[in-house]
């Protein structure tokens, strides 16, 4: 009998062993996002009442966030037009840098909300060509459901002439941003 206790209490470990480990949720959401801006107008009351933080407010845009295909075998974007996912109201103010603007926005994507603060930099200008100004933005977000802990977004923009609108002038390039918002959830 000590030989079969024994030996069944051997086995315990590996049929514990040999369960699946339980699946943890993710602790991380991200969404990779093309901008589209609908409309840019002289700054409302929006910007001021806010509370959004832009001191120097010079525009107030509207965007729409559309969902982008990617390749699985290369990571190549194959498509920027997919569906509407979410919407932004903005507003733009300049600071001591003439090359550094605030960007301050209320918005939701796929019905969550989120609060963005933070500014945008010109990285370039007439390239890749001429007529167009390359931008970086980074931005902090708050005034997520309680499961998160905190997020990020960043956008790498090209603006064309033509500012509004999903078409660039020059024509070929998506315009204005290919956005990565980056959400972490409590453990």
């Amino acid at each position: 009998m000590g030989t079969i206790c024994l030996t069944a209490l051997s086995l315990l470990p590996i049929a514990a062993a040999a369960q699946p480990p339980r699946a943890r949720p993710p602790v991380e959401e991200i969404f990779i996002l093309r901008s589209v801006r609908l409309s840019r107008q002289a700054p409302s009351d929006f910007c001021g009442a806010s509370g959004l933080g832009v001191t120097t407010p010079v525009a107030e845009d509207r965007y729409e966030f559309r969902a982008v295909a990617t390749d699985a075998a290369t990571g190549r974007v194959t498509s920027v037009n997919g569906a509407r996912v979410g919407t932004l109201q903005a507003c733009l103010g300049t600071t001591a840098d003439a090359r550094v603007g605030d960007f301050h926005a209320w918005g939701e994507v796929g019905g969550m909300p989120l609060l963005a603060r933070g500014q945008c930099r010109v990285t370039g200008e007439g390239v890749p060509e001429a007529g167009l100004t390359l931008y970086a933005g980074q931005f902090d977000l708050s005034g997520l459901p309680p499961e998160y802990v905190d997020g990020r977004l960043t956008t790498n923009t090209v603006q064309g002439r033509t500012p509004v609108g999903a078409n660039s002038d020059p024509p070929g390039y998506t315009q204005p941003s290919i956005a990565t918002i980056r959400l972490w959830k409590k453990r």
